[in-house]
């Protein structure tokens, strides 16, 4: 059993390390709005199916309590991947995968205007950790704006810190307990309802003469399948294991995404990039590692 748990662990990795390459597939084609819509209307149904095999279609309707907070964590969920998408769009699928894992430092950010107390060495392991975000995008020491794609990964960050803060209010709720599945099924929906309310009308049918046998279709399918898949293991994973080690095995995932997209989509990294990619990393283990200790005291 703890074996199949740790090998549950390397297929998170891959799951969400594969589910970034097949949106960037799919978005050589597809425009943001209708990516983000055809892998929401598939999450749909794939979880009406799989809660229905696990008999678990009648616990949806019993949510009374935590209802508010679920439509804020699929709102949340809409912003953080409709900007993930546009930074997709205008930037590399190696560089999202670093950028985005720039959580951890908004999640330090966040605890801190919370009021929860943080030491001299997690503050300078942040202001290191921003430096590497400053090498990954690319830009010079003359030139400190970043590029459009990189600003909206950095915001897609944001929002899953701000996500992941109320998604444990739910799950930690006494008075109305609910399985992880139902919280996935809602972060799910109320995602493509806001999908559809802000963006809808952006949908152009011929973007339907795209759903054919090729690369980004494949990617649009692709990316479906890895999103379910995500609730899946991400979930398990968090229910057995602590969340710090979680997040640390997650940071392996901008490694296997960067030498995909090198071999298999002719990306490219500078040198520079690597270092930076190497003090995020780093940073963000260490930064991990002083979260859990903290929350064993």
């Amino acid at each position: 059993m703890e074996q199949m748990g740790h090998f549950n662990l390397v297929l998170l990795v891959l799951v969400w390390g594969s589910y970034y390459i097949s949106n960037r597939l799919a978005l050589r084609t597809f425009s943001v709005t209708f990516t983000g819509v055809f892998i929401r209307l598939a999450v749909f149904f794939i979880m009406i199916i799989y809660m229905y095999l696990k008999k678990e279609l009648k616990t949806l309707f019993k949510v009374e309590n935590v209802f508010p907070r679920l439509v804020v964590i699929g709102l949340l969920g809409f912003l953080l991947d409709y900007t993930a998408f546009i930074g997709f769009k205008y930037s590399t699928a190696s560089k999202g995968s670093i950028l985005l894992r720039s959580d951890v430092l908004f999640s330090t950010l966040i605890g801190i205007a919370l009021g929860q107390r943080v030491n001299l060495s997690e503050l300078l392991i942040v202001v290191t950790m921003l430096f590497g975000v400053f090498l990954v995008s690319g830009q010079s020491l003359g030139d400190l704006s970043f590029q459009y794609g990189d600003m909206f990964f950095l915001l897609s960050a944001l929002f899953i810190s701000l996500n992941a803060f109320v998604i444990r209010s739910v799950q930690t709720d006494k008075k109305n307990p609910v399985s992880d599945n139902v919280i996935a099924f809602y972060n799910n929906f109320f995602t493509l309802v806001f999908f559809l309310l802000f963006s809808g009308r952006n949908i152009k049918f011929s973007e339907f003469s795209g759903i054919s046998l090729n690369i980004s279709f494949l990617g649009l399918l692709l990316a479906s399948i890895f999103q379910f898949l995500i609730y899946v293991f991400y979930y398990y994973s968090l229910r057995r294991y602590p969340v710090w080690l979680v997040r640390s095995i997650l940071l392996l995932m901008p490694v296997y995404v960067s030498i995909f997209s090198v071999l298999f989509l002719k990306e490219r990294l500078t040198f520079v990039q690597i270092v930076g990619m190497v003090i995020i990393l780093c940073c963000a283990f260490m930064l991990t590692k002083i979260l859990y200790k903290s929350e064993v005291k």
